[in-house]
């Protein structure tokens, strides 16, 4: 295996986390609200910008700084449900979709006029020479810190909606809201809980790429975007899937981009996507929906 190709494996697992990070936020939302949340790349945006502020600006020490920005984007993403999705409730799935849309919009430009719509480099917070290596392949200190953090995530989320009281509820919640409060359960807490959640994955994914290369705007938000075709792969409803779909996406870009150059990486991952949703339109392990006639 030439030094390429094992810097292109390395680079498709990092890459296949981050997707998946951003992508939990998708499946959360959607599994718990049943909304689809197009402003992930712009709340991933916004998260990388925090992370950016709380290291250079508040003085943190980058190990504090992440859970501070993570933490703020739980609150950002509550306040967005509380504030304008608690109204719309009940509204058809395209103005839902529309919505989240202008959030986007909104979100992008209170970040342009915060931050400016320059491009931010971080210091370097972790080594990025070999400290593991398989054979040919090599790990610096920030491969496994970022491999690290996108398992974690992953891990306790996807535990989390499995085994808590509040991932039960927000089951519920999915399952049939008119039904969950009947059984007291607080449906508008259910759902802004929801949001935070799908929040914070942005933010960490945004964090994640700012530590990785730079902080670049338009690119971040193509980014947050791009997730999406890796939750459709694994599966509109399913944490796990989404991982499997990550690493697919992230594998059929950089392989393009390894044998044909950058320019083709979206053009063959959407390809993809639309090869598997032709022959599985659930994902691989999307629930199917049964419609009694």
């Amino acid at each position: 295996m030439s030094t390429e190709l094992a810097q292109a494996l390395v680079g498709t697992l990092v890459l296949a986390g981050l997707y998946a990070v951003v992508g939990i936020g998708f499946v959360i939302l959607y599994k718990a609200t049943g909304v689809l949340n197009f402003a992930q790349g712009a709340l991933m945006l916004l998260g990388a910008l925090v992370f950016y502020s709380a290291t250079q600006t508040w003085g943190l020490p980058w190990g504090v700084a992440i859970p501070v920005s993570l933490l703020a984007l739980g609150v950002v993403g509550a306040l967005t449900y509380v504030v304008f999705f608690r109204r719309l409730v009940g509204a058809a799935e395209f103005s839902l979709v529309i919505a989240t849309l202008g959030l986007s919009v909104v979100l992008v430009v209170v970040a342009l006029m915060v931050w400016g719509p320059s491009t931010k480099t971080l210091p370097q917070l972790l080594g990025r020479s070999a400290v593991l290596s398989l054979g040919p392949v090599e790990f610096s200190s920030l491969d496994l810190f970022l491999l690290g953090f996108s398992l974690l995530v992953i891990l306790v989320l996807d535990q989390g909606m499995r085994r808590t009281r509040i991932g039960m509820q927000m089951r519920a919640v999915a399952d049939g809201p008119l039904l969950a409060g009947l059984v007291r359960i607080n449906v508008h807490r259910m759902s802004a809980i929801a949001w935070g959640i799908a929040a914070l994955c942005a933010g960490g994914a945004g964090v994640m790429q700012a530590m990785r290369l730079s902080i670049d705007p338009t690119g971040i938000q193509a980014l947050g975007l791009a997730a999406f075709p890796a939750v459709l792969l694994g599966g509109l409803d399913s944490i796990r899937g989404v991982l499997l779909g990550g690493l697919l996406l992230a594998a059929a870009q950089n392989a393009t981009t390894f044998l044909f150059g950058g320019i083709w990486a979206d053009v063959v991952a959407y390809a993809v996507l639309l090869v598997v949703l032709l022959v599985r339109p659930n994902g691989f392990f999307g629930s199917r929906k049964v419609v009694r006639l």
